[in-house]
């Protein structure tokens, strides 16, 4: 499917970072941001239906410690046997369909003429691909250079944008309104606001539910125990994706009912009814210690909320208070990119110095990682889990730790979509991510990720949706590396 429709609507990662190098009319600011074909935030608040009696439903117990202790337990829990991935049929690209003409004011037109100029010229002189994937660039503006004459509303322009940046077929580049742009500033800055149930999905298309990432901290389905890898199966009686792939009716007004049938892998439907509520904050990573071991876990939903950086400091700090870990296990299965100022930070954690650089076409810049130990992560045995859904920075710091030997990766194959974007934000507020570099890591070829992905050094079934903590396939594999 094409990547930008799955894009998370409430905890995206098309995020603003520094700007740099600022030119006439534009600020441009270099970022990755996810191309993870099937994630969204949503919400699902306080349950009215009986709390759940399937102990599978609760991932984490406490100590005495207070540390939180994983669902999966060495020498007792059966891995899940499921199928691995089928590789992904490639995406065509067709040509979009005409956009709707509708009445503009010669002002608003004038207006965007003026943005879409920018926005072109900002494509033809850095697009990272010279040939523009072989794409005639000129004939596709003249084309749209006409929609937009012939007028448009403010709407129907920039999802027209959006479609001429479609057309480059690279499942990276694509283009915000001034409102998208505004809530993914907030977003980056953990400032999630939205009303809702609270959690983080991704559509399973072929058996046309979704399946729950995450959910967000204190809210509606937390609280009534939904869990990640729980499926959504219907809402409000219907089934749970529209004909566009989106989970129906979980966004809404505040204090209205929403009435779902959910279900934990593999289990019986039930009911749930629940009342939406604000949510917000922001992304929450999870993390536990292994029972029985000194190894932990560390869940990274995703690189696109400068908060993340912190909440994974303060994990190591606790999970190293009383003694060193003996091992790591970092699931990016999930984790669709996001900013480079949060995938270096990540990085600091765990190594340091050249790792690669990026180059564009007029430029090449060095990717220096500058190290911080915390509780002696910077020599803990890693394990890095992964999927067909990591993808953009997420990909490349799972690739950067097994280039660099600390880690070894687990898991199947990823996307292969590691250009960086750079943000391109145009005078009415909205903005373009543009794909403009390639990573070479370090002492392999440039762009070699982007043809091949990263390749897991062990291979384990990742399908989110037909495993629990308790049973996780890839964490069996991780914790027999660890302690052998």
């Amino acid at each position: 499917m094409r990547a930008r429709l799955f894009l998370i609507a409430l905890a995206s990662a098309t995020l603003a970072c520094t700007t740099l190098l600022p030119r006439t009319g534009l600020r441009v600011t270099p970022i990755v941001v996810t191309a993870t074909p099937a994630r969204r935030a949503t919400a699902i608040p306080g349950r009215t239906a009986t709390p759940f009696s399937d102990a599978t439903a609760t991932p984490f117990s406490q100590t005495n410690s207070g540390l939180p202790q994983c669902a999966f337990v060495p020498g007792q829990s059966v891995p899940a046997n499921i199928p691995l991935l089928a590789s992904a049929t490639p995406f065509p690209y067709p040509t979009p369909e005409p956009p709707t003409q509708s009445h503009a004011s010669p002002a608003a037109t004038l207006r965007q003429l003026r943005v879409f100029q920018a926005l072109w010229d900002a494509v033809n002189e850095n697009y990272v691909y010279p040939d523009f994937n072989g794409r005639d660039w000129q004939a596709i503006g003249d084309r749209y250079e006409a929609y937009v004459r012939a007028g448009l509303s403010d709407e129907n322009f920039y999802s027209t944008m959006d479609a001429m940046l479609f057309e480059l077929g690279d499942e990276h580049s694509f283009y915000e309104s001034p409102q998208a742009a505004a809530e993914s500033d907030a977003e980056y800055a953990g400032h999630n606001d939205f009303v809702g149930i609270g959690i983080m999905y991704a559509p399973v298309f072929v058996e046309k539910r979704a399946t729950i990432i995450f959910t967000f901290l204190d809210s509606p389905a937390a609280e009534a125990g939904l869990q990640p890898h729980d499926w959504i199966l219907e809402v409000d009686g219907q089934p749970a994706l529209d004909e566009y792939g989106e989970l129906r009716s979980t966004l809404g007004p505040e204090g209205t009912t929403l009435n779902l049938t959910v279900a934990h892998p593999g289990g019986e439907p039930f009911e749930l009814t629940l009342t939406r509520r604000r949510i917000t904050g922001a992304v929450p990573i999870s993390y536990c210690m292994v029972p029985g071991t000194r190894l932990a876990y560390i869940f990274l939903p995703g690189l696109d909320d400068e908060t993340i950086p912190d909440q994974v400091r303060a994990a190591l700090e606790e999970l190293t208070a009383d003694e060193p870990l003996e091992g790591l296990i970092l699931d990016n299965r999930q984790n669709g990119g996001g900013a480079s100022t949060v995938l270096e930070e990540l990085l600091s954690f765990f190594t340091e110095g050249e790792v690669g650089q990026f180059t564009s076409r007029v430029e090449t810049r060095p990717m220096v990682i500058l190290g911080e130990d915390i509780g002696g992560s910077q020599a803990v045995p890693l394990v890095v889990l992964v999927s067909p859904d990591t993808a953009s920075y997420g990909e490349v710091m799972s690739g950067v730790l097994q280039n660099t030997d600390h880690a070894r990766v687990v898991g199947e194959t990823t996307l292969g979509n590691v250009e960086t974007l750079w943000g391109y934000n145009f005078e009415d507020e909205s903005r373009a991510w543009i794909a403009q570099e390639t990573f070479q890591p370090y002492d392999l070829p440039n762009g070699i990720w982007e043809k091949t992905g990263i390749v897991p050094d062990v291979i384990a079934p990742t399908r989110w949706d037909l495993f629990t903590e308790q049973d996780d396939p890839a964490v069996a594999v991780a914790i027999d590396l660890l302690e052998k």
